[in-house]
């Protein structure tokens, strides 16, 4: 993955969507900035880095508005394995969780740091242990043969054009090798079907 030049910080520094308080830290060298974000219903802390070249870095303002729209649409969520691409710091795992008390599978780039962040972040929110996490580079082989994941989800993902193909092949792959999950109805009792509703657009 081609490495960013610039921090897209400097995009949203100082402004007042939905940051408030904001209390920077060092951890091994490398600068945080923790700052309290307002979701619909919450207030979750969140520790971004400063600066990190492979951008995994803050939480962008589409976060908020998908966070919306996820709670008004929650019906289309509700029972469903979840894979959100380009986690990030792990904010929008973490309010799908607390808000909409939903499984997810946090994945980002193959970064042991940003695991290690989105793991601080989830404990930092009261969520402990974190939830599954996928180190996954767009493009690369992809670490599970048969994906279960019924729903993919993202936001704010598309910043670099030459990552398009990586994307496309990552999407590619999971579609392609999708694998409902049958749960038997006799241990369980009852049946999952694998019929999906339609989202909305």
């Amino acid at each position: 993955m081609e490495t960013a030049l610039f921090s897209p910080s400097s995009l949203f520094a100082d402004s007042d969507d939905n940051s408030a308080d904001e209390e920077i830290t060092d951890s091994q060298n490398q600068n945080f900035v923790e700052r309290s974000h307002q979701f619909p219903g919450m207030v979750l802390l969140v520790r971004e880095f400063c600066f990190h070249v492979l951008n995994a870095n803050l939480l962008w303002p589409g976060t908020f508005a998908f966070a919306e729209w996820l709670v008004e649409h929650r019906s289309w969520l509700e029972g469903q394995r979840i894979l959100e691409l380009g986690s990030g710091t792990g904010a929008l795992a973490i309010f799908i969780h607390k808000s909409l008390k939903l499984d997810i599978t946090t994945s980002d780039y193959d970064d042991k740091s940003i695991e290690e962040n989105i793991s601080h972040n989830f404990q930092a929110n009261g969520i402990s242990p974190a939830h599954p996490h996928l180190n996954h580079t767009w493009g690369d082989a992809f670490p599970i043969p048969n994906p279960h994941w019924d729903l993919i989800i993202a936001s704010d993902i598309l910043l670099y054009v030459k990552q398009y193909p990586n994307l496309i092949k990552t999407l590619s792959y999971l579609l392609k090798t999708y694998t409902p999950e049958v749960i038997d109805s006799d241990s369980t009792g009852y049946e999952q079907h694998d019929v999906l509703p339609a989202l909305p657009r």
